[in-house]
């Protein structure tokens, strides 16, 4: 019986790993530049390709995708491009396939042949996520995505079935209600003047102004707020709250209603029920998940047009288009000689770093006054805020600080997390040593002059006093004048 507990409590634990693996953040070593070597002001022109180039893959069982959400596929491009990232479309369940350079169709449960390491990322926008679909849709598959640090887009309209919550919580999403969906009927769009046709597809639908703020998930160049319509259901995310962010919520007045219009009152409600979500891991690995495709719809797209400009913005989150710092020109060097030289115990250091944003595929300089740097060895030994130039256009964040008084290996480390923004985690290794007999400090303070006066003065005595007696020779001439007399 013993065995049995112990074998059970084992494997709960190796389960327990499983299911809880962050993916962790690679730590990259700073390089060191010269110290003379001037930052680049204002704004840089994007020429990373894996910032503006992708290969992305759709799957979707909405049969006629390419017809009713060609906005939204049309969307998946870099603004100065015309070209679209989507380079095939996947059809599963009932649907098609068909691939959109050629129009060539596939098989069904053609997914398994396709190979992930050909795609930077995965659109998957469902209609129904049913047991058939979720067969077809394997976790394994858009597993690989997360593991290799890729970009997933998922909106679902409705889930069912106990595979299609698996698939999901697999994700860390939970949706809610079977068939359920969310409503405000006091922000519900009016179906005044609309044919038989939209107002089925509009039913049920509202708007909803309750969009996150200060991040570059959404940016908003209009002063007046945003309203997003939105038709569909509400979700929530099973990871700890530093993982994701709540990009679009419902307002106040929001329930959540079940399939027979009953209100699940034992539910979350109002600005709790989350519509839109974004989650980014520590390998910077991001994830949007919707709990509505309609409103990425050419009918939503074109009611609403706040939807379109919405839709640009996550999109572009997602596709690492945004949201993106990089650094460069890392120095660190005695306040006296801009050249990298050892470092010893007590020296007064200077380090400094630019940071760049991605904005609309220009580098712009980063612009906070919350990136902090540690100085480490078993323990922390300094933190501090990384100081910053009042002009617009410099990039450079700068600090001074003080090297302990005991010799060993620090560790220079910068982590910041900032909602909306890529992981940094840079570290530099400094290695502090004491002072050799030749590394001392020659110049002697003025108090001690007059001690070292008199060494030297004792050994210039000592010199003439030798040559002296080297060169003395009276002793001689004695000897031989008395050799003389005698």
């Amino acid at each position: 019986m013993r065995e049995m507990l112990l074998r059970g409590l084992t494997l709960l634990v190796i389960l327990f790993l499983i299911s809880s693996k962050i993916y962790s953040c690679e730590k990259k070593k700073l390089q060191p530049v010269d110290g003379y070597k001037k930052s680049h002001t204002g704004k840089i022109k994007n020429r990373i390709k894996k910032f503006s180039e992708k290969q992305l893959l759709v799957i979707t069982n909405i049969a006629n995708l390419e017809q009713t959400h060609k906005i939204f596929l049309s969307l998946f491009r870099c603004q100065a491009s015309v070209e679209s990232f989507v380079k095939k479309v996947v059809y599963l369940g009932s649907g098609r396939s068909s691939n959109q350079d050629n129009g060539s169709r596939n098989e069904r449960g053609s997914l398994s042949k396709l190979d992930d390491s050909l795609y930077d990322g995965v659109v998957v926008i469902m209609d129904t996520l049913g047991e058939e679909v979720a067969e077809e849709l394997r976790i394994s598959y858009l597993k690989s995505f997360v593991e290799k640090k890729k970009h997933i887009f998922m909106s679902i309209n409705r889930v069912i079935g106990k595979k299609a919550n698996d698939l999901l919580s697999e994700l860390n999403i939970q949706v809610y209600g079977k068939q359920g969906y969310v409503n405000d009927h006091f922000n519900s769009i009016l179906l005044e003047g609309k044919n038989k046709d939209e107002r089925e597809k509009l039913n049920r639908a509202f708007y909803t102004s309750e969009i996150i703020q200060d991040t570059p998930i959404v940016r908003s160049n209009n002063q007046e707020k945003e309203k997003i319509l939105f038709k569909g259901t509400a979700h929530s995310v099973l990871l700890k709250r530093k993982y994701y962010l709540d990009v679009l919520t419902c307002t106040k007045s929001c329930l959540l209603y079940d399939k027979n219009n009953n209100i699940l009152k034992k539910q979350k409600q109002g600005k709790e029920l989350l519509l839109v979500s974004s989650i980014q891991m520590e390998n910077n690995f991001r994830f949007i998940f919707s709990s509505s495709s309609d409103i990425f719809s050419d009918l939503f797209f074109k009611i609403n047009e706040d939807n379109i400009n919405f839709t640009v913005n996550i999109i572009q989150w997602n596709l690492k288009m945004s949201g993106i710092i990089r650094y460069n020109n890392f120095k660190i060097f005695k306040n006296r000689f801009k050249k990298n030289t050892s470092f010893f115990i007590n020296d007064f250091v200077y380090m400094s770093i630019d940071f760049y944003e991605l904005i609309d595929d220009y580098w712009v300089p980063f612009k906070k006054n919350d990136i902090q740097f540690e100085l480490l060895k078993m323990k922390i030994v300094y933190r501090n805020f990384l100081d910053i130039y009042k002009n617009v256009n410099n990039p450079t964040y700068y600090t001074y600080f003080i090297l302990p008084n005991e010799q060993g290996v620090y560790t220079l480390q910068i982590y910041y997390l900032r909602k909306g923004y890529n992981i940094l985690n840079l570290e530099y290794f400094i290695p502090v040593r004491t002072f050799l007999h030749y590394d001392k400090n020659k110049k002697v303070p003025f108090k001690n002059y007059p001690f070292y006066f008199y060494i030297y003065l004792s050994l210039l005595c000592f010199f003439i006093f030798t040559l002296i007696i080297l060169f003395d020779n009276s002793e001689r001439k004695s000897t031989h004048k008395e050799k003389k007399n005698n």
